[in-house]
């Protein structure tokens, strides 16, 4: 399967493109959120297999120089309250790497094993977005990321639901 070297040239894309493209001035002072359900079978270390169901929740501010920050949230439906998350700044580690290339906004978050690409493309006025998301994997690999209780799991399936996106004015996390 050719995933792997999809998500290779990605990410080294991502990384190498995040410094040497400006983001748009219409995109300053703005909130971006993207959320979706990822869904699927997960395994635990004890080789136990469960399904899962997960509400996932990217919001990135874009402050008024161009720097971008992020939250984010991921609550399992299965005890429904929020597990997982927290306030990043874009730019490697634990919250992804995310940049713009040109009208869309690009982000890479690599996992244990595997990777997730979230896009959010926009209008010319930054007032309207539509965004996707792509899990991969290598060829003949595993997907392994910590679920929201923290704990490492093996995905040996998942389905994302088709994402929503807004864009609004102003800092959503000064509020």
């Amino acid at each position: 399967m050719r995933v792997s070297a999809f998500l290779a040239v990605l990410i080294v894309f991502a990384v190498s493109s995040s410094s040497a493209i400006a983001t748009p001035a219409a995109a300053y002072n703005k909130t971006i959120t993207i959320s979706y359900t990822s869904s699927g079978t997960r395994t635990d270390s004890l080789g136990k297999s469960a399904g899962y169901s997960s509400a996932v929740t990217r919001i990135i501010y874009v402050s008024s120089n161009g720097r971008l920050f992020m939250r984010h949230i991921v609550t399992s439906s299965n005890r429904g309250r929020r597990q997982r998350g927290g306030d990043f700044e874009p730019g490697g580690g634990r919250g992804g790497s995310f940049a713009f290339q040109g009208n869309r906004l690009v982000g890479t978050i690599v996992m244990a094993a595997g990777a997730i690409q979230m896009t959010a493309t926009f209008d010319p006025g930054f007032t309207s977005c539509a965004a996707t998301v792509v899990e991969g994997r290598t060829a003949g690999g595993a997907i392994r990321r910590r679920a929201p209780s923290g704990e490492m799991v093996e995905i040996t399936s998942v389905s994302n639901s088709t994402p929503s996106c807004s864009i609004q004015s102003g800092n959503a996390f000064a509020q």
